[in-house]
């Protein structure tokens, strides 16, 4: 009779800092990618205005031309203006800063034990004091320079910066490109002029140089890999190279593509560490418009290759060397039908997540949650909120005007076209009074119901980007801008970031009942 084995429980992971410290969350960090991190809620970056105009923004005040009934000019420096009190939290939340507080505080208590002790301990704790002094003043060094770079970079504390650092202040480091797509803009800005080899220059390559911007500031402040961007190809597949180009043109395409991407992400002279060695983009997703009459395979396989390091061998060592490294990590897709991305997953290129349309109103995604649960890819799940729609605020209110517009709605013509899709303005009060109800059972918004529903059905939620003052209110909040608000808190319900559900199971089955678009 053999004895029964006994079974080892798997080590408890340890929860993720920044949630841990902001919610009280014991949530363990997860990763995108193998050194990338995947923040529970991702960042779709829809930009407010032309990058080229946010790219030249400046905080820094200028004082007017002297004339001679304009008396002496203001003070180029405004201790109460609300860029230095900005500034003054950057700086305290900065990794020099962080440092610096932790030497400070081991010097201290070091100081207090050599008060006790005589000979050579109190030499030994005095040698170990010197180093943390040299330690210390290295820190304060680094300090000073960053001080000196807010003033010497016009961008570090304009608006849109501060909303972006606000977000992923907040936990929320993942940041996807997108905009408005057809039909809500035009095919031209989608493709350029026609014939055109790569994607045009121009519909998401502002998004793309003002994350670029974000990131590198961003990781001045708090060091490398805070930040993760996930970006969009999206073929013109109307063009030659796309069309009839075959595999050959496939790759020169989306070689351009990556090259440019990668200019617009790191900057002209950016892209490699402190040893020279090449950095990769975070991921590249796939935007594919006719998978049933055009292949994408093509396309992903020229991915795939700039996914994967180029190896050869040394004929005379015999030593296996990079010889071109990888440019992109991972590889997604967005809107990929379930029988497609089967095929896809068995011409063997490795598929990092799937975008999908996935909310307690929507449901047509589900074979492709199947399908990536069994084989492992992550699914990004947008219109959670209905574009915005899903919030107390419209509770009992008439729909939205398209001429007038909303600025706490993604585009008031595409939400409106997602009411039509669900049933109508009515069958949205229907859902708002249900996730209004079950959010004040649980003392939250009712945009978290409509998100954490997401991510109890294993899903990472896309919530689009708010700016200014505005930073938080898709999720139902004003934000931290007002600390008399916020108490110095992001403006998101913790219970979005907690191991457990707050839902229960009679909220799981009045949100079960609302869905109106199924699984074809």
């Amino acid at each position: 009779m053999t004895e029964p084995v006994e079974e080892v429980a798997a080590p408890a992971l340890s929860p993720d800092p920044l949630l841990f410290e902001l919610y009280g969350s014991e949530r363990p960090p997860v990763e995108l990618l193998p050194g990338v991190a995947l923040s529970p809620i991702v960042n779709s970056c829809w930009l407010p205005g032309d990058a080229k105009a946010m790219l030249s923004e400046s905080w820094i005040p200028v004082a007017p031309e002297e004339t001679e009934a304009s008396g002496p000019p203001p003070p180029s420096f405004n201790a109460a203006a609300p860029e230095y009190n900005e500034m003054v939290r950057r700086l305290s939340r900065c990794t020099p800063f962080q440092q610096w507080n932790k030497l400070t505080i081991q010097a201290k208590t070091i100081e207090k034990e050599m008060a006790s002790l005589k000979g050579p301990d109190a030499e030994a704790k005095g040698a170990e004091l010197e180093v943390l002094r040299v330690a210390i003043s290295d820190a304060e060094a680094a300090i000073s320079e960053l001080k000196a770079s807010f003033t010497d970079d016009p961008l570090s504390l304009v608006p849109w910066m501060q909303a972006l650092t606000d977000l992923a202040d907040g936990g929320l480091t993942t940041f996807e490109v997108s905009g408005a797509g057809w039909p809500y803009c035009s095919l031209r800005s989608l493709f350029g002029e026609l014939p055109s080899a790569a994607p045009p220059a121009g519909f998401l390559d502002g998004a793309e140089r003002v994350l670029g911007t974000f990131k590198r500031r961003y990781e001045k402040e708090r060091g490398p890999n805070r930040i993760q961007l996930l970006l969009k190809l999206m073929p013109n597949v109307f063009a030659d190279a796309w069309a009839s180009g075959g595999p050959a043109g496939a790759a020169a395409a989306v070689e351009a593509f990556v090259e440019r991407a990668r200019s617009n992400v790191f900057g002209p002279d950016g892209g490699t560490d402190a040893e020279g060695t090449l950095i990769p983009l975070d991921l590249v997703q796939l935007v594919w418009w006719d998978f049933q009459n055009m292949d994408p395979l093509p396309v992903l396989k020229a991915l795939q290759k700039l996914a994967t390091d180029q190896l050869e061998v040394n004929e005379e060592t015999g030593e296996v060397v990079v010889s071109e490294p990888k440019k992109i990590r991972g590889i997604g897709l967005v809107d990929i039908p379930a029988e497609q991305l089967k095929a896809v997953i068995q011409a063997g290129v490795p598929i990092t997540c799937v975008q999908v349309e996935h909310s307690v109103l929507v449901r047509s995604a589900t074979p492709v949650l199947s399908l990536c649960a069994r084989y492992g890819i992550k699914v990004m799940a947008r219109g959670g909120t209905m574009g915005g729609l899903l919030s107390e605020r419209y509770l009992g209110a008439p729909p939205p005007d398209p001429v007038k517009g909303d600025p706490d709605l993604d585009s008031v013509p595409a939400c409106l076209d997602m009411v039509n899709n669900i049933g109508g303005w009515s069958k949205l009060q229907e859902a708002l009074a249900v996730t209004t109800n079950i959010a004040e059972k649980h003392g939250v918004k009712p945009e978290a119901v409509a998100l954490r529903w997401q991510i109890d059905t294993g899903c990472f939620p896309l919530v689009t980007t708010r700016w200014g003052p505005r930073v938080w209110r898709q999720f139902g909040y004003l934000g931290w801008s007002s600390f008399e608000i916020s108490r110095g808190k992001p403006g998101v319900d913790a219970a979005l970031f907690q191991v457990e559900s707050f839902l229960d199971v009679e909220d799981m089955t009045r949100l079960e009942a609302l869905a109106t678009v199924h699984a074809q």
